[in-house]
C-alpha cells in the first residue's frame, strides 16, 4: 500500500501533501486562496485583454490552470495563470495567423496552449528539468525588460480610449498613435491615470500607511496587494453613476459569459503543427524559466525545495488543460505567488480554493464586470509590466560583465525591433557566439611556486619561485575545438621566448574534459616539442579526464610524465 502510494506521490505530489493535511493547514489555506481571489480576477481578464481575447477566456485559462496545478506541481506557494510575458508571447504569436479576437484567432491560441503543454511534458521524459537552462541571467534580463516595455507601450492606444494596433512592434504602435483619425478618448484617460496612481501608491505606500495605524502585517500586505480589484470597483462604480460608456463613449469590457466553460477537443494539422512548433518550443522554455524562478524564490523562503522535472509535468499539465477548455498558454505568476506566499499558504489547496472562488465569480458575479472600463485593464497591465523592470539588476549586469552588457543590450534592442520571439533566438545566439569567444581565448597562467608552500600562482600577480629550464602553465578551461590552436599557439611563443627550456609542464586543475581535438593538439604538441628537445607533462589531470586518456595511444606513448600534484612535478621536474 505505501509503495503504492510513493508511485502515485511521485507523479501527484498533491497526494502526499494531503495525506498529513490538518485543519490548520486548510485555515491558512482559505484564507490564502481567498486573497489571492482579488488579484487573481483583474489580472487573468487583464491579460486575456492583452492577448487579444475575450475576457473569459482569461477566467477559464486560470481556473484549469490552478487545478492542474495543484495536482501536479511541486511548488507549496506557486500560483499559475496568464501572465503578462507570455500573454504578450501568444499575442505576437497567434497575430501572426489572424485577427486578434476572431474566432479563428482564438483557436489558435488555445492550439499554442496545447502543444506548449506538450512540449512541456516531453522535456520531463528527457529529464530536461535537471539540465541548467541555456537562457543566460543576461539575455532572460534583456528579454523580460524589453517584454515590459513592449506591454506597456502596447497599451497606450487603449489607455487613450483608441482601438489597439494591429502591428504590435514598438514602430508599429507608434505608427499607430500617431495616425490615428479618432480624437484622444479624456474619460478613458482620466479614468487611467487615476488608476495607475491608486495602484503605484497601494504598492508603495499602503502597506506602511496600515501598519502604522495598527493593522497587522499579514492584512497590511494582503490589503495592499489586492490593489487591482479596487481600481476594478472603483472603475465600474465611476462608469455606472457617471454614465461613462454612454456619455463619453468610454470603451468597457462588455458581457462575459455567466457560465463555466465547456471541453474543445484540440485537434493539430500537420500544417500548423510545423507552424507553431517553433514558438510553442520558445513559449514552453520562457514558461519554465519563469515559473521556475519564482517557484525556487518562494521555496527557499521556507528552506524547502522545487523539482524541476516536476515542475514540467505541472506546467505541462496546466497549459493542456487551459487548452481544453478554450484558454491560452499560461505560467507561474510573480505578483499572485508573493500574494499566496505572504497570505499563508501552506500547501496547493489554497490554489484549488482559488478556483473554487473563481467558479463562484463566473457563475454569480461574471455580469458585474460588464462596466469595467479597458482603460482600467490597461492600467494593471502597466503597472504590473512597470514591475518586471529591474534597474538595480541591469546595473549589475553593465558594471560587472561587459559579456552580459553586450548581451543584454543586443537582446533588448532585438526584442524591440524585431519583436518578443525574434529577440529572445538572436538573445541566444549572441549569447552562444560571446561564450565561444570567450572560451576560445581561455586565460593560461604562467605559475611559480609561493615561497617553499606547496602553492602555486601566476608569476604576474604574485613573487614566485621559478625554474629556467621548467614552464609551468595552468590552463583555465577544458580542452576542446573551440580553443586548441590558441593553446597550442601560446605555448610554442612561449618556448620559443624561453631557449633554456627542456620540460613544459600543463596544470588541468580547470580541465574538465578533453575532446578528440584536444586530444590530436596534445598529441602534435607532444610531438612537435620533442624535435627540439622539449617534453611534455601533465599535473592535476582529473579522474574522469585521466581515464579517458588512459583509453588512448597518447597515454602510452607520450614521453612525459603525469604528475599526481604540481608540487611532486616542481621538485622533480625544477628541484624546487
Amino acid at each position: 500500500m505505501r509503495a503504492s502510494l510513493a508511485r502515485i506521490s511521485a507523479w501527484l505530489p498533491i497526494v502526499d501533501r494531503l495525506q498529513h493535511y490538518r485543519f490548520d493547514d486548510f485555515r491558512a489555506d482559505l484564507i490564502a486562496g481567498t486573497v489571492v481571489l482579488f488579484i487573481t480576477v483583474p489580472q487573468v481578464i487583464a491579460y486575456a485583454f492583452l492577448a487579444g481575447l475575450p475576457p473569459e477566456v482569461g477566467l477559464y485559462a486560470s481556473l484549469f490552470a490552478l487545478l492542474s496545478y495543484a495536482a501536479f506541481g511541486s511548488s507549496r506557494a506557486l500560483a499559475v495563470g496568464p501572465t503578462a510575458i507570455i500573454a504578450m508571447m501568444t499575442l505576437e504569436v497567434a497575430s501572426e495567423f489572424s485577427s486578434p479576437g476572431s474566432a479563428a484567432y482564438v483557436q489558435i491560441t488555445f492550439k499554442l496552449a496545447f502543444l506548449t503543454g506538450l512540449i512541456l511534458l516531453l522535456l520531463r521524459l528527457i529529464n530536461f528539468g535537471t539540465v541548467i537552462s541555456f537562457l543566460s541571467h543576461a539575455v532572460v534580463t534583456g528579454f523580460i525588460t524589453a517584454a515590459a516595455v513592449l506591454i506597456i507601450f502596447n497599451q497606450l492606444p487603449s489607455v487613450a480610449g483608441l482601438s489597439n494596433s494591429a502591428n504590435t512592434s514598438l514602430m508599429g504602435i507608434l505608427e499607430h498613435l500617431l495616425s490615428a483619425d479618432a480624437p484622444l478618448n479624456g474619460a478613458a484617460l482620466a479614468i487611467a491615470a487615476t488608476a495607475i496612481l491608486v495602484l503605484v501608491f497601494c504598492r508603495l505606500r499602503l502597506e506602511a500607511l496600515l501598519s502604522h495605524f495598527g493593522a497587522g502585517e499579514l492584512l497590511s500586505s494582503s490589503l495592499a496587494r489586492s490593489a487591482p480589484m479596487y481600481v476594478v470597483v472603483l472603475g465600474i462604480l465611476l462608469t455606472v453613476l457617471l454614465n461613462l460608456e454612454q456619455q463619453y463613449e468610454l470603451p468597457v469590457v462588455g458581457t462575459i459569459p455567466t457560465a463555466l466553460p465547456s471541453l474543445t477537443m484540440v485537434t493539430l494539422t500537420f500544417q500548423e503543427l510545423q507552424d507553431l512548433l517553433p514558438s510553442a518550443l520558445l513559449v514552453a522554455m520562457v514558461i519554465f524559466m519563469e515559473s521556475t524562478s519564482i517557484g525556487t524564490a518562494m521555496a527557499s523562503k521556507r528552506r524547502e525545495k522545487i523539482q524541476p522535472n516536476q515542475e514540467l509535468v505541472g506546467l505541462g499539465a496546466s497549459n493542456i488543460g487551459a487548452a481544453l477548455v478554450g484558454g491560452f498558454p499560461v505560467a507561474g505568476s510573480f505578483a499572485r505567488s508573493v500574494v499566496n506566499y505572504a497570505s499563508g499558504a501552506r500547501t496547493p489547496v489554497a490554489s484549488l480554493v482559488t478556483a473554487a472562488f473563481l467558479v463562484v465569480t463566473l457563475l454569480g458575479f461574471a455580469p458585474l464586470f460588464y462596466y469595467l472600463p479597458k482603460a482600467i485593464l490597461s492600467a494593471i497591465i502597466i503597472v504590473s509590466a512597470a514591475q518586471l523592470i529591474d534597474p538595480i539588476v541591469i546595473r549589475k549586469i553593465f558594471t560587472f560583465n561587459s559579456t552580459d552588457a553586450v548581451t543584454f543590450s543586443c537582446t533588448f534592442l532585438a526584442v524591440l525591433l524585431l519583436g518578443v520571439e525574434s529577440g529572445v533566438v538572436m538573445g541566444i545566439a549572441i549569447s552562444f557566439v560571446l561564450l565561444i569567444r570567450s572560451s576560445s581565448r581561455p586565460h593560461i597562467a604562467v605559475v611559480g611556486r609561493v615561497g617553499k608552500s606547496e602553492h602555486f600562482r601566476n608569476i604576474l600577480r604574485h613573487e614566485v619561485n621559478t625554474s629556467s629550464t621548467l614552464l609551468a602553465v595552468r590552463i583555465d578551461e577544458s580542452l576542446y575545438f573551440v580553443n586548441t590552436r590558441y593553446i597550442e599557439t601560446f605555448l610554442i611563443n612561449e618556448i620559443a621566448d624561453r631557449p633554456e627550456v627542456t620540460d613544459v609542464l600543463m596544470i588541468c586543475t580547470a580541465t574538465n574534459f578533453i575532446d578528440t581535438s584536444g586530444l590530436e593538439m596534445l598529441e602534435e604538441l607532444s610531438d612537435n616539442l620533442e624535435e627540439v628537445g622539449v617534453t611534455l607533462h601533465l599535473a592535476e589531470v582529473k579522474g574522469p579526464v585521466m581515464d579517458h586518456l588512459k583509453e588512448t595511444d597518447f597515454h602510452g606513448r607520450m614521453k612525459g610524465k603525469v604528475f599526481f600534484t604540481t608540487d611532486l612535478a616542481f621538485r622533480e621536474l625544477a628541484g624546487i
